[in-house]
């Protein structure tokens, strides 16, 4: 998270006892997003610095998790790193415009709503890790 001083690396072995231990998907945050269910870890690399400097994209990026796993409950590790990684792909885009942390806010709001399948597909890095 933005007040993080540790490596989202550092906190991945805890998240994959809590996702085993609680039968749920757990995701840590940093500048690269691990997601796991416990048993694969998924690693989401999109996204600026910048981002951490805006207030509630925590709460944004939660609230688009719960929005792809609503859409894929069957899948809700693959649903939480494509948030993830779409939330962090817009925060790139929205960075191109922006000079500083609150016309990212605004310019990543505009970014999420106009994202298209295209850029998405071309710009976005996830990836399974082992």
């Amino acid at each position: 998270g933005a007040d993080s001083s540790h490596e989202s690396v550092d906190a991945l072995e805890a998240a994959k006892a809590l996702a085993l231990s609680s039968g749920s998907v757990v995701a840590v945050s940093g500048a690269v997003d691990f997601i796991t269910n416990g048993e694969q870890v998924v690693g989401a690399s999109n996204g600026v610095p910048m981002m951490q400097k805006i207030t509630a994209t925590g709460c944004a990026v939660t609230a688009l998790i719960a929005a792809f796993v609503a859409i894929e409950p069957s899948d809700a590790l693959v649903a939480a790193a494509c948030a993830l990684a779409i939330f962090g792909l817009a925060g790139e885009i929205g960075m191109e415009s922006s000079k500083g942390p609150a016309s990212l806010r605004m310019h990543l709001i505009d970014t999420l709503y106009c994202l298209d399948e295209e850029t998405v597909t071309s710009r976005v890095k996830i990836a399974l890790r082992p």
